[in-house]
């Protein structure tokens, strides 16, 4: 079983659609999903505030921002391959 958890909050239009792509992705594949509201988390808020929704995957952050099938088939496929997930680029404006 894949287990992910995204990191969303309420009123995200991104978060929304990140949890039905998620939800249409377990159509094709055994998976566990925790949804956890950044809100409620003071260290999670100050991280995440302008980056969710974020995807973990097993754990590891595995993407951020935009989260659709596509993207999960290939997480998901690196995955099974125990091939290293790609840590997505921090931050608002990329390092100097």
């Amino acid at each position: 079983m894949w287990r992910l958890t995204l990191y969303s909050k309420l009123n995200c239009p991104l978060c929304e659609e990140a949890k039905q792509e998620i939800q249409e992705f377990g159509k094709e594949c055994e998976l566990s999903i925790e949804v956890v509201d950044i809100s409620k988390d003071p260290k999670l808020w100050d991280k995440y505030q302008f980056d969710i929704p974020v995807l973990l995957v097993e754990g590891q952050e595995a993407a951020r921002h935009h989260i659709g099938l596509k993207k999960l088939r290939v997480l998901h496929k690196r995955w099974q391959a125990g091939q290293n997930l790609v840590t997505p680029r921090t931050g608002v404006f990329p390092p100097v």
